[in-house]
């Protein structure tokens, strides 16, 4: 479900000093302009997956500026993606200007200023925020990127604009290591997507670490495959089936192996999330590759030492009464619309 923070929290006098307070806590300092006064209406739902914040910000038109003035005492040293849903969005920063549409992304660096505007009439935005160390890690740093539109329209885009909306999605029903490899395969795509705008292409730490790094990303975005093959895999990556087992040999695994894990780590935390109670057991399996119910389960009770009834049930008791069900599907996900199109408004009484 996630924090939420909302203007509608507070007095009409006091909604300006209130947002502002908000806008800071949430994300960085920043000097916030917003019209409207006490007409002015504003929320922010916060949520964690793995190391990133993921923030979805809805709000009337503003400006957010980070100045010189807040980087002699600032903490911060975070990157801030930044996601359009609905609305228009300018950023300025390292001398660049990028216009978001819904759907599009860029980059933003709490170490120098930058400034943002938010425009049109309820603004839908998502941000994530991360340490910058985590893009330096994959070789990619953050100044040569900052404030470059990637179009949702691009071969890259239109990958990772899905991808982070959905992670974000799920993240409060994923248990943390779930959430921990998402926020890992969230943080590669969008290091493959600001790759090109640095020049600079980062070295594998040991021989076939980056060929392996892209092949388990590709595993993960394809386990509803039930028909995910070496083959198959070894085919995206224009290279052997002999090289492809070797990759994971070094890592003390196998293709099969690794590929069942995965798909019963997701199998475990749908099973453990109530918002997925109306799913029968096969059709969890199903989501993640593994239609054949009788496999899940024998795979399942090796794995985990229960069936997946087992830890359904037990899962679900923790939640309580049915009413405590209902009340915890009624809440719903940060998201209620596609990237494109209609967003119920949440001002809507």
């Amino acid at each position: 479900m996630g924090q939420v923070l909302s203007t509608e929290q507070v007095p009409p006098q006091d909604r300006t000093a209130y947002w502002r307070e908000v806008i800071c806590s949430t994300f960085i300092q920043l000097d916030v302009a917003q019209a409207g006064g006490a007409r002015f209406r504003g929320m922010v739902r916060n949520h964690q997956v793995g190391p990133i914040r993921a923030t979805r910000i809805l709000t009337d038109p503003m400006t957010a500026e980070r100045s010189r003035r807040h980087l002699r005492s600032a903490e911060e040293d975070v990157c801030l993606l930044a996601l359009q849903l609905r609305g228009r969005t300018v950023g300025h920063q390292d001398g660049r200007r990028a216009v978001l549409e819904p759907g599009d992304l860029a980059l933003f660096d709490s170490t120098r200023p930058y400034l943002v505007d938010f425009q049109g009439s309820q603004f839908d935005h998502l941000v994530l925020q991360f340490p910058r160390a985590a893009l330096r890690e994959r070789g990619i740093e953050a100044g040569a990127a900052t404030a470059h539109r990637i179009a949702v329209d691009s071969t890259i885009g239109r990958l990772v604009s899905p991808f982070l909306i959905n992670a974000t999605r799920v993240a409060d029903t994923a248990g943390p290591e779930t959430g921990r490899r998402l926020a890992e395969m969230a943080l590669d795509l969008v290091a493959t997507a600001l790759a090109p705008l640095t020049g600079v292409d980062r070295p594998p730490a040991s021989p076939g670490e980056e060929l392996l790094r892209r092949v388990r990303l590709y595993m993960q975005l394809h386990l509803s495959d039930p028909c995910l093959s070496p083959p198959k895999v070894a085919a995206a990556h224009n290279i052997s089936l002999r090289q492809l087992h070797r990759l994971f040999a070094r890592e003390g695994t196998t293709f099969g192996r690794w590929l069942r894990e995965e798909r019963l780590r997701r199998c475990f935390d749908d099973l453990g999330s109530p918002l997925l109670a109306g799913l029968s057991i096969a059709e969890i399996g199903a989501r993640w590759g593994l239609p054949d119910a009788p496999g899940l389960s024998r795979a399942f009770r090796a794995r985990y030492g229960m069936s997946p009834r087992e830890h359904r049930r037990a899962a679900t008791s923790a939640y309580g009464t049915a009413e405590s069900l209902r009340r915890f599907a009624a809440d719903g996900g940060p998201f209620d619309g596609p990237v494109r199109g209609r967003v119920p408004s949440p001002w809507a009484g």
